[in-house]
This record gives C-alpha cells, sequence and structure tokens, in this order.
C-alpha cells in the first residue's frame, strides 16, 4: 500500500512539472562594442629622429714605444695600467751609459775631422801659393771636399748619438691614461717594441651604427659629406653612478656598408666643460636628428595594424586597415609619408578583425603631428 501512494506522488509530481513549464530566461543583452581611442591626424613639418647606440673610445690613441734598445733602469709609479701622466711626463728611462759613450765617441770623430780638415786647408794654401797653374789635384781642391765630408759625417753622427741619447728616455707625448703596460724595472726591451698604449681623454669619439635607409632621413648624401656637421647628436648613459648627457657631433662617415647593411658615424664629444667627462669603454645611446621634413604624420606605435599598415576608423566606426608608406619606426612612434583624412585607431596589443565595429573614443589633448615631433 505504500509503495502505491509512492508511485502515485511521483506520478503527480511529474505532471504538475508538464502542466506548468519553467519560465525561459529573459534574452541576454548584446555587449557593446569594444571603446578604443582614435586620433585625427595632421601632417606638418616633422624631424625624425633616428636612434644607435655604441661605446666610447678615446679619438687620440696611440701605442708607445722607443726607437732605441736597452735595459729599463726607472720606471714612473703612473707607468702602469690605467696610469694618468701629463704631456712630457718621463715615463720611463733606459740605462744612459752606452748612450754617453757613443756620444763621446761621436765626439771625438768630429775633432779629428776637423783637425783633418784644417791640415787639408793648409796643404791646399801652400800648393796655390806654389803654382797658379797646377792641377785641382795639386791644389787639394779633391782633399778639401773629402774633408769637408768627412766632418759633416761626423758632425751627423753625433747629432744622431744625441737623438739617441734623449730617444733613451720615454715621455708622454699628450696626456691621458695609460693601458696595457708591459714594463718592468731591468727589463731589456728591443728597439719598437710597442709598451704600453696612451689614451687622450681631452676629446672622445663614438662609433653609431645606421641603416642605410636612415641617411636620407639625417640630410647625409654620399659624396655631399659637409652635411655631417649639419645632424644634431645628443647623448645619454650612466657612468660613475650617474646619468649622464653629452652633446656631440658627427665629424666623418665610414666608407661602405658591412654585411648587415650599417653604416657607422664617427661622433665626436669634447670633454673641455662637461660636468660629467666621457671616458673610454662607456656605453652610450644617441638620438640623432637632420633637418626636418614636411608633409610627415607622427602616429603612436599603437596605430600599428602590420608592418605596413594602421588601423583607420571608417563612416560606420568600423576598423579598416590602411596600406601606408613609413618612413621610419621608433620604439613609441610611426613616420608616415602620406596624408590622411580618417581618424586613426589605436588597438596597440589587441586583436581586431577587418569591419570590427568599436566606440571611437577620441583623445583631444594629443597632438599627432607635432614640429617638435622627435626634436631633442
Amino acid at each position: 500500500m505504500a509503495a502505491l501512494s509512492t508511485l502515485l506522488l511521483v506520478a503527480c509530481a511529474v505532471g504538475a512539472l508538464y502542466a506548468v513549464p519553467p519560465k525561459a530566461p529573459a534574452p541576454a543583452e548584446a555587449p557593446p562594442p569594444l571603446a578604443l581611442e582614435t586620433r585625427s591626424v595632421k601632417p606638418g613639418e616633422v624631424v625624425i629622429p633616428v636612434h644607435s647606440q655604441g661605446r666610447v673610445r678615446a679619438a687620440r690613441r696611440i701605442p708607445l714605444s722607443l726607437e732605441v734598445s736597452g735595459r729599463v733602469v726607472e720606471t714612473a709609479d703612473a707607468f702602469a695600467d690605467g696610469g694618468r701622466v701629463a704631456k712630457g711626463e718621463v715615463l720611463l728611462r733606459l740605462d744612459p751609459e752606452p748612450f754617453d759613450l757613443e756620444v763621446t765617441r761621436r765626439r771625438n770623430d768630429v775633432g779629428a775631422a776637423e783637425l783633418h780638415l784644417a791640415r787639408t786647408r793648409a796643404q791646399a794654401r801652400v800648393a796655390r801659393g806654389r803654382n797658379s797653374n797646377a792641377t785641382p789635384l795639386s791644389r787639394h781642391e779633391p782633399q778639401l771636399e773629402e774633408a769637408s765630408s768627412r766632418l759633416a759625417a761626423a758632425q751627423a753622427g753625433l747629432r744622431e748619438a744625441r737623438r739617441q741619447r734623449e730617444q733613451a728616455t720615454l715621455r708622454a707625448p699628450f696626456g691621458g691614461v695609460l693601458a696595457e703596460v708591459q714594463v718592468e724595472t731591468g727589463q731589456h726591451l728591443p728597439a719598437g717594441q710597442t709598451l704600453a698604449r696612451l689614451s687622450g681623454l681631452e676629446r672622445m669619439e663614438v662609433r653609431l651604427p645606421v641603416r642605410d635607409d636612415w641617411l636620407s632621413l639625417l640630410g647625409i648624401k654620399p659624396g655631399e659629406e659637409g652635411r655631417l656637421a649639419a645632424v644634431t647628436v645628443n647623448l645619454s648613459g650612466r657612468f660613475a653612478g650617474f646619468e649622464g648627457h653629452w652633446r656631440g657631433r658627427v665629424v666623418r662617415r665610414e666608407g661602405g656598408l658591412n654585411r648587415n647593411q650599417m653604416a657607422y658615424l664617427v661622433v665626436v664629444v669634447d670633454n673641455d666643460g662637461q660636468t660629467l667627462p666621457l671616458e673610454p669603454g662607456v656605453f652610450v645611446r644617441a638620438e640623432l636628428s637632420g633637418p626636418p621634413r614636411d608633409g610627415v604624420a607622427v602616429l603612436p606605435r599603437e596605430a600599428l595594424a602590420d608592418d605596413d599598415a594602421v588601423w583607420v576608423l571608417d563612416d560606420e566606426q568600423r576598423v579598416r586597415r590602411r596600406k601606408v608608406t613609413i618612413l621610419h619606426r621608433d620604439a613609441e612612434h610611426l613616420y608616415i609619408g602620406q596624408p590622411f583624412s580618417r581618424p586613426v585607431v589605436l588597438a596597440g596589443d589587441r586583436p581586431l578583425l577587418e569591419g570590427m565595429r568599436i566606440t571611437p573614443v577620441s583623445d583631444p589633448a594629443a597632438g599627432v603631428a607635432r614640429t617638435e615631433a622627435g626634436a631633442p
């Protein structure tokens, strides 16, 4: 009886479910279109900056060596790696005794040659007094020439001996810092061996790689090297715990291109008057600017839709890809060499589809085409 009652209750419940169907859910509202920032584009006169980087080196750097050989008897305390020296400062001396002996020997040769010339002149005077019609040999003319030549040779030998004695002392040809010093007291040095390298600190230079097609952005044309001086160069980098900024100038362009189709510009920085002087080895970033170009639009990098396309907004507020001519691009901007009649959509990394509807959000405070864009 209990089982029958249970079955009846179940049947009634099922019948009630079918008799009163559940209420249908309310339709969900369509999500609003994606809101994206848009910009109006107005081309103008723009300076297009080019960025590069490089390592600082001394503009004046030479190997140090001696023209004579000998044993080192004295070295300066500053003659070591990293030592700073002034112009004319003595760096090392060789044993002077062999050079003093050579000077004495050459001085004796000069005395003997002078005595020989004096005797020859006396003999010539006597010979000319005896017979005015004698031959040149009888008048001792060849003998006089030989005696004069012997004296000249002896004097030249004395000058060379004195010069070698001076060369036995190594002096700094200009002020700077030493590196790769390879000399110790007591060491015997052969002539011509590189003893150290000296780098001047008054002027630094940086070798900056730039792409071949960037040269035209800087106003550089092969064969017209006078345009290099018009390029503005601003360097920045961290040195000795400080963030430094330096103004440089392009002094030359290395000829040709490397295998990566890169050209090299050499930039010079004068340390005179710098609050933070540059030194060799400092890594710097460079921003180079040429003359302004007219008819260039500057867009944020977020407008890029493809390698050569940007997103624009049509009349129906849908996004469209548009092919453009990109003159240059950096980490923040695109420089476009053509006019625009449609607002540009700043999608950034958001994936968009062709014809996708969006909600445009304009930014009236953002100026897109700026004359000072990219200026230092």
